[in-house]
């Protein structure tokens, strides 16, 4: 874990926005101003929470300002982390409203933008727009440790996971989205981020930014118009020191922000106890044992067409029938990609965007799910917890490999994928996982009749059991995200 800090950049206030992909080189290039406000986020604290005018016009940003080839020439990525010790950072009280940003893709009104973001079968590429939600995650934490001092010691925010991701409408078509969010916990060096996406009316692009602003009291609620939601848990490090850093409190000022404290606890200690009773620490339950016989004797009587031993198998090979053609081996759904990890995709940190890897991850297991569906006709519905184990640095290979690893079959219309992606040392040779992704897809045609998937050794019934978990977590979960919003209406 000590190699991540190596090439962090000092945190710079100096900017006047918050950038996504794209807008650095327009900035650089001094373009129209039309540009950045189709494509900015802006920043929409009230002038009651800025302690000066400096801090108000800060920009925060997880995209790299320096060229890379700077970095080639100055060897930076060798220079040795001090051990400074450095004073002690001030820390101030900080509310949700302080954090909020927003962002404003106007899709009908840009066709150039639209372009950028567009999917093959005409709707919006989910893929990007994961991509931007990660940014945006990280500019709202940086936002948020924020303290006006410019000499502060300089701070490193990582992604540490993304706990939940819920799609509302994900037949939603050609319109113009918001991207909004805040923290709404902070603990010692962490705080978790809320983040939804909604559609707005035609010439609502943000332009407006001196208008009203949202206020955090309607950030939680879901309305008809919310396309998604998600949680990022962000941690700050010292980037001398490496070591976890105190950052601001904050401050609840209504019931509302107090309702929002009291579900991202919830949450915390719902990834507590699922850690607990993970498979990898704890067996399967005596229901789960009942269900793992269950499998054992279905796929016994079928053959796995790889040489079946009569001696493990309860029947003998000519007794053994031939899979049915609504199942599938779980083996048998397995793809995988390889990518070379380049400059142009990474963060301020000069390792590879972690919105980048969520969207190559998601784009396998659609792939993958398209292909056991024989469908296009495929949505998103939800990703599970993604824990970010270790950085991925330019220049290695990243392996992604994907499997279905729940499907119950017709009249059930959803499946859950697994990625695994893991990063190549081409030089050394090692590998290393580096994230492991949860996802929920299901077919929107009705003409589609899921094929069923049997797991045939005991590591893949772990698999089918973990999704089976998940799955019902999930519906919990979003059941009660959608429950918080309503209350809050």
């Amino acid at each position: 874990m000590r190699e991540m800090w190596h090439t962090c950049q000092k945190y710079q206030h100096t900017l006047k926005r918050f950038v996504l992909p794209n807008q650095l080189n327009a900035i650089t290039r001094k373009q129209t101003k039309s540009i950045l406000v189709s494509k900015c986020a802006f920043s929409h604290s009230s002038n009651k929470t800025s302690t000066n005018k400096e801090n108000a016009n800060s920009i925060y940003t997880v995209r790299p300002t320096g060229f890379w080839m700077d970095k080639i020439l100055h060897h930076e990525s060798k220079k040795p982390v001090t051990n400074t010790i450095c004073k002690p950072r001030k820390l101030i009280d900080r509310t949700m409203k302080d954090s909020y940003m927003e962002e404003y893709l106007p899709f009908k009104s840009s066709p150039e933008l639209l372009d950028e973001y567009i999917f093959s079968d005409g709707k919006i590429r989910t893929g990007k727009l994961l991509e931007d939600l990660d940014a945006l995650a990280g500019a709202i934490a940086y936002k948020h440790i924020d303290n006006g001092d410019p000499d502060a010691p300089p701070v490193t925010v990582v992604t540490a996971s993304v706990d939940r991701l819920d799609l509302f409408l994900p037949e939603a078509g050609i319109e113009n989205y918001k991207l909004s969010g805040h923290v709404t916990y902070v603990g010692s060096s962490s705080m978790e981020i809320f983040i939804k996406a909604e559609t707005v009316p035609e010439g609502q692009d943000g332009s407006g930014a001196s208008g009203s602003i949202e206020s955090p009291e309607n950030l939680g609620i879901l309305c008809k118009n919310t396309v998604l939601a998600t949680r990022f848990t962000m941690v700050a490090i010292d980037s001398g020191t490496q070591k976890p850093v105190k950052i601001n409190p904050l401050r609840l000022t209504s019931p509302a922000e107090e309702r929002l404290f009291e579900m991202a606890e919830i949450n915390k200690k719902r990834k507590k106890r699922a850690a607990e009773t993970s498979l990898l620490r704890q067996p399967p339950t005596p229901e789960e044992r009942l269900d793992i016989h269950d499998i054992y004797l279905q796929y016994s009587q079928y053959s796995n067409g790889v040489g079946d031993d009569a001696f493990v198998n309860s029947h003998s090979a000519d007794e053994m029938q031939r899979l049915p053609d609504n199942m599938v081996w779980m083996r048998d759904t397995k793809i995988e990609s390889n990518f070379l990890m380049q400059p142009q995709d990474r963060n301020i940190h000069n390792n590879i965007f972690g919105g980048y890897l969520m969207r190559r991850a998601y784009e396998l297991a659609y792939a993958n799910t398209t292909l056991f569906m024989k469908s296009s006709a495929t949505t998103l519905l939800s990703m599970d917890e993604v824990t970010f184990r270790r950085p991925v640095h330019v220049g290695t290979l990243l392996n992604l490999r994907s499997g279905i690893v729940l499907s119950e079959g017709y009249p059930h219309r959803s499946v859950q994928v697994r990625v695994i992606a893991e990063v190549i040392n081409i030089e050394k040779g090692t590998r290393e996982i580096t994230n492991v992704f949860h996802f929920t897809l299901a077919s929107s045609d009705d003409k589609v009749k899921l094929r069923r998937i049997l797991p045939k050794t005991y590591a893949e019934t772990m698999l089918w059991i973990d999704a089976k978990r998940r799955r019902f977590q999930g519906i919990h979960a979003r059941h009660a995200m959608l429950e918080a919003g309503i209350q809050q209406s």
